[in-house]
């Protein structure tokens, strides 16, 4: 039998995995191997993991996210830097590592969750970076993440430059 229970908050989930496990002791020994009874929480990002994230993270990390997610899923270096070349986005993995471990030690997310953002490196140069990705499949999630936490007080701080067509510096 397989019973799926989805939506549950972060906070109760380990619990509720416990609770599950107990249940099934109780009518069936638990077993090991192909027999086993096993509870499944979802590691990945959801939006309400996002959102504490994005709380989390200084001005500059924040606005690299935000232009990544503006980007489908991608911002080269050209977007990162701004239009005058002045913004820096230097650290970034040390400082999303950072913030990421430091929520899963609050239990906001599990350990060893993947980070949102990923380097590409340069083809000729592989200490050279030519932009961040996110996967296809959390772009959506950081997207409804932004819009939550574009809603309350944001910090202020630098902002990378992204251009649009109504935008009066690009003309």
């Amino acid at each position: 039998m397989r019973i799926v229970i989805e939506d549950i908050p972060d906070d109760l989930s380990a619990e509720l995995a416990l609770g599950i496990l107990s249940l099934v002791a109780r009518h069936q020994p638990v077993a090991t191997g192909a027999t086993a009874a096993t509870v499944l929480m979802q590691s990945d990002w959801t939006p309400e993991r996002a959102a504490h994230l994005l709380r989390d993270l200084p001005a500059r990390a924040l606005a690299i996210l935000r232009a990544v997610v503006d980007g489908s899923g991608w911002a080269d270096v050209g977007t990162l830097r701004g239009p005058q070349g002045e913004e820096t986005w230097k650290g970034l993995n040390a400082t999303l590592a950072k913030v990421v471990n430091r929520g899963a030690r609050r239990g906001l997310w599990p350990d060893g969750i993947r980070l949102p953002l990923t380097p590409t490196a340069h083809p000729d140069e592989e200490r050279r970076i030519r932009g961040f990705a996110m996967s296809s499949e959390i772009v959506a999630v950081f997207a409804q993440a932004l819009c939550t936490v574009d809603g309350e007080t944001v910090r202020p701080g630098p902002a990378v430059h992204t251009p649009t067509r109504l935008d009066p510096r690009d003309r």
